[in-house]
Order: C-alpha cells, then sequence, then structure tokens
C-alpha cells in the first residue's frame, strides 16, 4: 500500500541563507524499529529510491520512488543492522550487502554478512549470499580508495570479540573485502572499544579516505605507499572518560571552499559538534549539548548557498529533528531550527534530492516512532 501523505507545513524563519521551509511527507509507518536508510536508485529511474532497515524485522525492504510503493528485497534476514549498495558487476542495478543477526553482545551476536543481488525485476525477491561472519557487524561501507571508481566494502563490527560493558576493553578492527574474492583482508586493528561509525570521505583528489568514530574519537586512514594503511587522529572527541568518550557519528561537509567535520558525541551521546580546520588541527565547537541518545546525522546545503546545514535527531525521551545553519563566515556559531519536534525519533537521515526539483530534500527513518518521512524543500 502507498502512502504519500501531507503532514504539515514547516515555516521555518528566514534568515542568513534564508533556510527554506519544508513539507513532510509520510512515507511509511509500518516499521517496528527503524535503523539505517539507503538513498540508492534500484529500477535506473534516475530517482533515489529507500531501502529501510528495521533492526526489529525480519524482513529486507525497499520503497520505490516517487509512489513509495514497498518491496520485499529479502524475507530472511532477522535482526538486520546496516547496509551499503554499490554496483560493482556495472551490469546497472547496484548489489547490496546487509550485516544481520547483530547483537550488541560478541557472545550472541552471529553477525552474518549477505551479498544481495536482483534478477530481471528488482521488484521481486533478491538473491543472498553469505560472505562472512564477524559478531558484532555493524557498518558496511563501499570506499573508493584509489580514485579510479573500483570500489572495495569496508566493515567495522561494533566491538572486538572480548568486549564487555561499559568499557568495551580491546581491539576492534575494521575489515576490507575485494568484490568477486570476498576474502577477509584486515584495514587496522588500532582502534579500541565502540567503533560506532565508519565515513568514506572526498578528501583528496586521489581516490576517498576513511573517517572512523570510535572511543578514540575521529581518526583519518588512509593507504600507504607499498600497501597497508595509516592513520591520524583528527580529535580525541568528547575528553570525558570513557563510556562518555569519543565519537558516535562524522559526516564531512563544507562552508563555501572551507571544509568542516561535524559529528555526535559521545557514543549515542547529547552533543553535535563541528571541527574546523586551524592549521593541522581541529578546533571543536559544541552547537548542542540537549540531546538524548543521538544517532540521526546528515549533511547538505539545504538552501542552495554553497554552505552545507547540518540535520540531527535524537532517540530519547523529548526526541525531535533539527537543523544547524552557519550564521557566520568562518562557522564559529551556528543556529538551531526545529524540524519536527516529537513527530520522529531519528535513527538516521539522508539530504538528497527526492523529488526531482533540484533541491536537497531530508529524509528520516525513525527508531520507536517506526516511520520513514520525507521533508520536502519548497525553497523558491
Amino acid at each position: 500500500m502507498t502512502r504519500h501523505l501531507y503532514l504539515f507545513l514547516l515555516a521555518l524563519p528566514l534568515c542568513g541563507g534564508e533556510l527554506p521551509a519544508f513539507r513532510a511527507h509520510v512515507v511509511t509507518s509500518g516499521l517496528k524499529m527503524g535503523y539505517q536508510l539507503v538513498a540508492v536508485d534500484l529500477n535506473g529511474d534516475g530517482k533515489k529510491d529507500l531501502i529501510a532497515v528495521d533492526e526489529r524485522a525480519t524482513e529486507l525492504a525497499w520503497f520505490e520512488n516517487p509512489t513509495w510503493e514497498r518491496h520485499v528485497m529479502a524475507s530472511n534476514a532477522p535482526r538486520p543492522i546496516n547496509l551499503d549498495c554499490f554496483d560493482y558487476d556495472g551490469d546497472g542495478i547496484p548489489e547490496c550487502v546487509v550485516a544481520t543477526h547483530f547483537e550488541t553482545s560478541p557472545e550472541k551476536s552471529i553477525g552474518d554478512v549477505y551479498l544481495l543481488k536482483s534478477g530481471k525485476d528488482v521488484r521481486q525477491p533478491w538473491t543472498m549470499r553469505e560472505l562472512d561472519r564477524i559478531p558484532t557487524a555493524h557498518r558496511l561501507r563501499w570506499i573508493d580508495w584509489n580514485g579510479d571508481g573500483k570500489k572495495v566494502l569496508l566493515l567495522s563490527p561494533l566491538v572486538g570479540l572480548t568486549a564487555k560493558p561499559p568499557l568495551y576493553e580491546g581491539q576492534t578492527p575494521v575489515y576490507l573485502y575485494r568484490p568477486g574474492a570476498w576474502k577477509r583482508e584486515t584495514v587496522t586493528e588500532e582502534l579500541h572499544g565502540i567503533v560506532h561509525a565508519i565515513a568514506p570521505v572526498d578528501w583528496t583528489t586521489h581516490g576517498q579516505r576513511l573517517i572512523t568514530a570510535s572511543f578514540d574519537g575521529l581518526r583519518l586512514f588512509e593507504p600507504k605507499k607499498g600497501g597497508g594503511w595509516k592513520w591520524t587522529e583528527l580529535s580525541k572527541g568528547d575528553p570525558r572518560k570513557c563510556p562518555e568518550c569519543g565519537s558516535s557519528e562524522v559526516r564531512l561537509g563544507k562552508l563555501g571552499k572551507q571544509r568542516f567535520i561535524t559529528a555526535i558525541e559521545p557514543w549515542h551521546g547529547n552533543q553535535v559538534v563541528v571541527y574546523l580546520p586551524r592549521g593541522k588541527s581541529w578546533k571543536r565547537i559544541v552547537i548542542e549539548d540537549g540531546m538524548i541518545n543521538a544517532h540521526a546525522l546528515a549533511v547538505g546545503d539545504l538552501d542552495g548557498d554553497g554552505r552545507d546545514e547540518i540535520v540531527s535527531g535524537f532517540r530519547g525521551k523529548g526526541f525531535r529533528l533539527s537543523v544547524y545553519q552557519a550564521e557566520d563566515k568562518a562557522g564559529e556559531h551556528w543556529k538551531r531550527t526545529v524540524l519536527d519536534d516529537g513527530g520522529i525519533a531519528g535513527a538516521d537521515c539522508k539530504i538528497e534530492d527526492f523529488t526531482g526539483d533540484g533541491k536537497a530534500d531530508i529524509v528520516c527513518i525513525g527508531a520507536s516512532t517506526a516511520n520513514i518521512k520525507l521533508y520536502e524543500n519548497l525553497r523558491r
């Protein structure tokens, strides 16, 4: 059944870069516990569809743009936690890799990793092939290390095999898989405790690099000449003692020609943080500290001025979704505007043009609210 309801018009104040108004649409309200959204064109019509990772479901489904009709990709995918897609065989339909059977405790987590491949009709169930089993497999991301379009798959478990709460002590690896061979390779074993996010970023003109968000804070990984990988510390994140330490989510944005990093800190924390480049270091600025169990984070240019805004939401009591906009050229000061107060317990958000009008829209998935909502950009 298609769900496409106009709920309300959000009249956001016009200031600075003139943040536009948004109209909210319900894509679905039939989830169990939303966790992740993947925006990807699955049927080749040029429109970004939505794959919903519902962590308490056994089905993996996608919603077809623009009607948002629901299609089942896989019906035997219990406790899915993360997914990413890339057309590595060049047939025009992206392949997807999903991590299932997730639990935070290594001894209880199977961590099945499956390759999903479509037949001729993407609307029919996809085939599933098991690639690996990694207890607490938690993040999957395709990355173009070399800048040649030949991506490899990265996988990070949440914690290492011996980790126990509350400190989750021990080393947590990041693995790599090359399409076709699917042999597990190690990128690093030098992260510690909880590794919550791995984010491929366009850092140089010679391929993507990887930023990790963990108890160690933010680190930048890049390949070394002759093989292997090296890392650079960008920030230790939240300076408090673990487990209220480090970083949880991370995204790279830009303010004109200047880039910035934004993060949720600490793990499932209360803060939205902006990092600004200052020589070889990064200045840490907390622009929000009133969230509970924060999880959703996205960046994108919502007002068309060449400067990115930040969208963030939290899943805890009093949940809300907000937009943060830089009020000065340098990005030292940010203004918050509430986008949705109580309507979605934001677990993940994406900023893309979903309506085909050339403007960046916002789409988010809710945890306890069990919904997906599209916020249509009404900028003139």
